[in-house]
C-alpha cells in the first residue's frame, strides 16, 4: 500500500513539474500578455496543485495531506479571479493583441486605451452612460440600463420621409442563407427598378504590428491567415457564381458584380453610396457561422452606413405583417422613422412589441413609434409587453406569424454572466422571422 502511495505521489510531482515547465515556456515564448497570462494561470492552478498534492502524499501524514488540500482549494478559488482581473486591467490599459488573435470579443464592451495598440486595430469608443433610473439600477440586461430620452424621440421622428431605392447592395459572403439573400435582393431591385450591385469582399490586410513570436509562431500565424483567406475566397466565389446565374435569369434588372479585397475602411466607403444593404443571416466577417452580435449585419448596423436587411429565408410576397421591437435603448426611438425612410413594405401592418414596458420610457417610446407610423398611413397595433423573464419557445411561436422585423440590433448580449443565463428578445425575434431590418 505504501509503495502505491509513493508511486502516485511521484506521478503527481512529475506531472505538476511538467505543467509548470510548459507554463514557463509559454510565459517566455507566447505572443501577447493575454496568452502569457493564460499559461501562467495554468501553472498556478494545475501545476502547483499537482505539486502540492504530490507533496502531501509523499509526507504521508494526515496534517500534510489536509494542508495540501487546503492550499489547492485556495488556489482554485483565487487564481482564476486574479488572472481575470489582471487580464481585464491589461486589456483596458491597451496591451496589444497578438497577430494570431482573429477577433476582439471585448471590442465596444470595455473602454480600451488607444496607446500602444496595433495600428491595424481600432478601439471603438464606448458611448457615455446617462444616470440610471432608480427602478433600473439592478437590471442585468445592458439594453435596459438607460432611460429613454424624450428629446431623442423627437429627433428620431424628424425627416421621416420615404427614400426611393435606387441602389441596392447585396453582400456575397457565403453561408447557408446566401442564396436566399441573393434572391431577396433581386426581388427588391426588380420591384423598385433599382440598380443591384453584388459585392464579394475577401482577404484581410496583414497587421502592421506583429509583436514577438514563439518558436514556429511566425509560420503558424501566416498559415492561419492564408487558410482563412483561402476559405473566404472559396465562399465569395461560390456566392458570386450564384449571383451571376440568378441575375442572368432576370435580364430586366440592372445588375453588376465586383470583387474587392480591401481594408474595412475602403469597404465602408463602397457601402456608403447605397440605399439598402442586403446580406445573409448568420454570416460572420469570414462568411462562417457566428453569434448574432458578431455578424456582419451587426457591424454594419452599428456603423450606420446604410439600412441593413438581414435575410434568413425568403418571406412571402408581399410582406403583410411586420413586428417592431421597442426596448428602452435610445436606438429604439428611431426605428419607426428608419422603417418609413427605407420605403420597405408600405402596405404591411405594423405590430409594435414593447419589451418590459414597466421600465422608464418604454411605453412612451412605443406610443411615439405608433403615432409616427399612423401619421404616415400605416396600420399599427401595440402588442402586450414582453417581460424580461419570458419563455423563448412561447415568444418564438407568437413571432412566426410575422414576415419581417425591425430591430435596433441583433443582440443585446455583451458576454456577461447574467446575459448567458437570460434570453434575448432581439435574438429570438431575428431567429423567428424571415427578414430583419436594421435601419
Amino acid at each position: 500500500m505504501r509503495a502505491a502511495v509513493e508511486m502516485l505521489a511521484a506521478l503527481l510531482l512529475v506531472g505538476g513539474a511538467g505543467i509548470v515547465a510548459l507554463a514557463a515556456l509559454g510565459v517566455a515564448r507566447l505572443t501577447d500578455p493575454f496568452m502569457r497570462m493564460h499559461a501562467a494561470a495554468k501553472a498556478g492552478v494545475a501545476g502547483a496543485g499537482l505539486l502540492l498534492l504530490g507533496a502531501g502524499l509523499a509526507f504521508g501524514t494526515p496534517g500534510a495531506l489536509l494542508t495540501s488540500l487546503a492550499a489547492v482549494g485556495f488556489l482554485v478559488l483565487t487564481a482564476p479571479l486574479a488572472s481575470h482581473a489582471l487580464g481585464r486591467a491589461a486589456y483596458v490599459a491597451g496591451a496589444p493583441l497578438g497577430a494570431a488573435s482573429l477577433a476582439d470579443a471585448l471590442s465596444g464592451v470595455l473602454h480600451r486605451k488607444v496607446f500602444d495598440i496595433d495600428p491595424a486595430r481600432t478601439a471603438r469608443p464606448r458611448p457615455a452612460r446617462e444616470p440610471f433610473a432608480k427602478d433600473n439600477a439592478m437590471s442585468a440586461i445592458p439594453e435596459f440600463r438607460r432611460p429613454a430620452d424624450p428629446a431623442f424621440l423627437q429627433r428620431g421622428q424628424q425627416a421621416a420621409e420615404p427614400v426611393a431605392l435606387r441602389r441596392i447592395l447585396c453582400c456575397l459572403v457565403g453561408g447557408p442563407a446566401q442564396a436566399e439573400a441573393t434572391e431577396e435582393a433581386i426581388a427588391l431591385a426588380r420591384d423598385a427598378c433599382a440598380q443591384l450591385v453584388g459585392l464579394s469582399g475577401a482577404g484581410q490586410s496583414s497587421p502592421e504590428w506583429r509583436g514577438p513570436y514563439g518558436i514556429g509562431g511566425a509560420f503558424w500565424s501566416e498559415w492561419l491567415a492564408s487558410r482563412s483567406r483561402a476559405r473566404m475566397r472559396e465562399n465569395a466565389a461560390a456566392a458570386l457564381h450564384h449571383f451571376h446565374e440568378a441575375t442572368s435569369a432576370a435580364p430586366q434588372i440592372d445588375a453588376q458584380a465586383r470583387h474587392e479585397e480591401a481594408e474595412p475602411r475602403v469597404l465602408a466607403r463602397l457601402l456608403a453610396g447605397h440605399d439598402l444593404v442586403v446580406l445573409p443571416a448568420g454570416a460572420g466577417p469570414h462568411g462562417f457561422a457566428c453569434d448574432p452580435r458578431d455578424e456582419i449585419a451587426s457591424g454594419l448596423a452599428r456603423a450606420r452606413v446604410a439600412p441593413v436587411l438581414r435575410v434568413a429565408r425568403r418571406p412571402r410576397r408581399p410582406v403583410r405583417d411586420v413586428v417592431l421591437v421597442v426596448g428602452s435603448s435610445e436606438a429604439c426611438g428611431a426605428l419607426a422613422a428608419g422603417l418609413v425612410r427605407s420605403g420597405l413594405w408600405p402596405q404591411a401592418s405594423i405590430a409594435i412589441q414593447p419589451v418590459a414596458d414597466d421600465r422608464h420610457g418604454v411605453r412612451a417610446m412605443a406610443d411615439a413609434q405608433a403615432g409616427l407610423l399612423r401619421a404616415h398611413g400605416r396600420r399599427v397595433t401595440v402588442l402586450p409587453s414582453v417581460d424580461l423573464d419570458f419563455e423563448a419557445p412561447d415568444l418564438r411561436a407568437r413571432l412566426l406569424r410575422y414576415d419581417a422585423a425591425v430591430l435596433s440590433c441583433l443582440s443585446t448580449r455583451h458576454g456577461g454572466f447574467m446575459d448567458s443565463i437570460r434570453n434575448c428578445v432581439h435574438e429570438v425575434t431575428a431567429e423567428a422571422v424571415p427578414v430583419t431590418l436594421l435601419p
